[in-house]
């Protein structure tokens, strides 16, 4: 019986665990910048009054898409 196997790198669970802090540990100032960074217009958002764990939220969906992003880059160079 043969058995063939492949190393995919660190997963997708250890990179997202190393992008996650606590909420209160991130900046307005750095949350504000990734979310322009991302495309998504400041002046337009703050017409929506968001709190800052509403912030926070966009800002974690954010980190984590780039984190997967990544990830699925790296995935498939290896094939």
């Amino acid at each position: 019986m043969r058995e063939t196997s492949i190393y995919l790198g660190r997963g997708i669970i250890k990179n997202l665990s190393s992008i996650l802090v606590d909420d209160e540990g991130v900046s307005l100032e750095s949350i504000w910048q990734t979310i322009e960074d991302f495309g998504i217009n400041k002046e337009d958002l703050k017409k929506l009054s968001p709190t800052y764990k509403d912030l926070y939220e966009i800002y974690s969906a954010i980190r984590a898409y780039r984190v997967s992003v990544k990830y699925l880059k790296e995935l498939k160079n290896k094939f």
